[in-house]
């Protein structure tokens, strides 16, 4: 969502913009009952489900605002809706060989434990943690749901392995968990990827599709929260409102003698238009107010994307414009654009369509714009310079959100700029924002190869917490300084870190696990064991250190019981 409708949603009444349907605005949510029961019922009838749709169309907020509470209603144990988004709060380098979108999926399924506790944990052991019985000893069910499963099926060299893998970890837990019933969401044109990954693992599963609104629906839907905030005569206006959304603007030269109506209704346009002229204070939704409207709409996100993919604001804007031209599959994808747009990155383009201004081709070698109804307000845009709107200021919030999505999507470039422009911002980040800044400039750096560096980064994450005096957040940054240290050849440097976060981490046993395969790495396997095997005795779900103890148990059975000495 552009930061400019988050600032202002209380001024958008009845409508929540183009973000998605939460659990507050269950009351709002309205036009999709039937949906909600199917999806209810296939959640709860099926081990695994896949909700998919365009993008736009709502299967956030169905999940939000319509499945989730309609189970919680009924007593069932739900946890919260997972999510992707990789946070440098706990360091790459503590555990390199884990995969952090698992890390980033148990986060946001437990976000009161992470990063305290949990980082090291598989999916499957965090699982059975949460698993109950009833009386009779039977297992309850568990309903969990990962939303927005897309970063796991695009990326700009293919998914790579973490991607892949934590599908195959879901897949691996539903055979292991009966209890667990599992939600996926997923655009329509990753469902045959998805489907490919399900087959090879021999999953049974359902499908429940979620689209566009039929009219009377969206009419209904719309007079229901429009009545909720108490706007006079809610139907007649309701009306107006979806006939403006539906409308097909004709060719400029012939006029609005032959414009036509779709034959259904686009949530995320409805809920956009209805937002600005909400906010407007405007009741008569007259055709002007809603070019004109969304002639600003788009300046301000056309303005915002290009901020984030640091590119000028005329690239988005000139490439958009060739996709409605185009009237077909429009604008070519990137690769194919190369020559003129070089600044056209991958991550734009994904940007433009998460922002619902754009949507694959039919035949997926291209992009067209997204709702026909963006035709006029985009030409009025580009007739008109003079129509532009100024983003509220980038705060340096705003930039660590940025980066870590970046991140998260795969490109590491944009996530290290965002980084390194909120660290000269002025005024400057406070100490903990500074931090976690510097610590993702080390994540950066030690996934690229660049464990000297990271080191660097992570020192100086290090003494900044310590100045504000979070101890907890120091003895992350020393295990991730010390095992960049390692892999950069520097054992003695390494080993007295890796002493220093010793006296810190015994609560920790992501930390302590960090810890033993560090040592395991500089050939002190025994040292290394007898700190793994003290973090299971107290945590059995610390699937890192479990792992990694069989593993150096293995490689010492095979030398035939000749243990490396040495004290570290």
């Amino acid at each position: 969502m552009s930061r400019n409708f988050v600032g202002r949603a209380h001024r958008t009444g009845p409508f929540v913009g183009a973000r998605p349907f939460g659990a507050r605005d269950r009351h709002l949510f309205h036009g999709r009952t039937a949906t909600v029961n199917t999806l209810v019922e296939a959640w709860s009838g099926t081990r695994l489900t896949l909700l998919h749709g365009d993008a736009g169309v709502g299967k956030t907020s169905l999940l939000r605002a319509g499945a989730v509470p309609a189970l919680t209603d009924r007593g069932a144990r739900v946890l919260p809706v997972g999510h992707l988004l990789l946070d440098p709060a706990f360091p790459s380098a503590v555990l390199p060989e884990q995969n952090p979108f698992t890390r980033a999926l148990l986060a946001s399924w437990n976000p009161g434990e992470f990063p305290t506790h949990g980082p090291g944990t598989s999916t499957t052991d965090f699982l059975r943690d949460h698993e109950r019985t009833d009386r009779y000893g039977r297992q309850r069910p568990l309903f969990a749901a990962l939303d927005q499963t897309e970063p796991l099926l695009r990326a700009p060299d293919g998914p790579g392995p973490h991607r892949a893998a934590l599908v195959d970890e879901l897949l691996v837990a539903l055979d292991e968990h009966p209890g667990l019933h599992l939600l996926l969401t997923v655009r329509t044109e990753h469902l045959a990827d998805l489907r490919r990954m399900i087959a090879a693992h021999g999953t049974d599963h359902t499908e429940v599709r979620v689209g566009a609104l039929p009219p009377d629906s969206a009419v209904h839907a719309t007079a229901r929260a429009l009545d909720t905030a108490g706007v006079r005569r809610p139907l007649p206006v309701a009306e107006r409102l979806v006939e403006e959304v539906r409308t097909v603007p004709g060719p400029p030269a012939r006029g609005a003698d032959t414009a036509a109506l779709t034959e259904t209704v686009d949530p995320a346009l409805l809920q956009t238009v209805g937002a600005l002229l909400y906010a407007e204070g405007s009741d008569a939704f007259a055709a002007d107010d809603v070019d004109h409207a969304l002639a600003v709409h788009l300046s301000l996100v056309l303005e915002e994307v290009a901020a984030e993919h640091l590119v000028p604001r005329d690239l988005p804007h000139a490439w958009l414009r060739r996709a409605a031209a185009a009237g077909g599959p429009g604008a070519p994808p990137p690769a194919a654009d190369g020559v003129r747009d070089p600044d056209l990155t991958w991550g734009l383009v994904h940007t433009l369509q998460d922002r619902h201004l754009v949507a694959p081709g039919a035949d997926g070698t291209g992009y067209r714009l997204r709702h026909p109804r963006l035709t006029r307000p985009l030409a009025d845009l580009a007739a008109h310079p003079r129509i532009e709107a100024t983003p509220e200021p980038w705060t340096i919030a705003d930039r660590v959100v940025v980066a870590r999505r970046a991140h998260t999507r795969g490109e590491p470039d944009l996530a290290g700029e965002h980084a390194r422009r909120a660290l000269r911002a002025t005024p400057p980040p406070r100490p903990r924002e500074r931090a976690l800044l510097t610590s993702l400039l080390g994540d950066l750096a030690f996934e690229r190869g660049d464990p000297a560096v990271a080191a660097a980064y992570y020192a100086e994450a290090a003494e900044l917490l310590e100045a504000v005096g979070d101890g907890t957040g120091v003895a992350r940054l020393l295990v991730a300084q010390s095992s960049s240290r390692l892999q950069a050849g520097q054992r003695a440097a390494a080993l007295d870190g890796l002493r220093a976060a010793a006296g810190r981490v015994h609560g920790d046993p992501s930390l302590r696990t960090g810890i033993g395969q560090a040592l395991w790495r500089v050939g002190q396997s025994q040292s290394a064991l007898d700190v793994l095997d003290s973090v299971l005795v107290g945590d059995r779900s610390a699937s890192e250190a479990r792992r990694i103890r069989n593993r150096i148990r293995a490689e010492l059975t095979s030398a035939r019981g000749l243990t490396p000495r040495g004290s570290w």
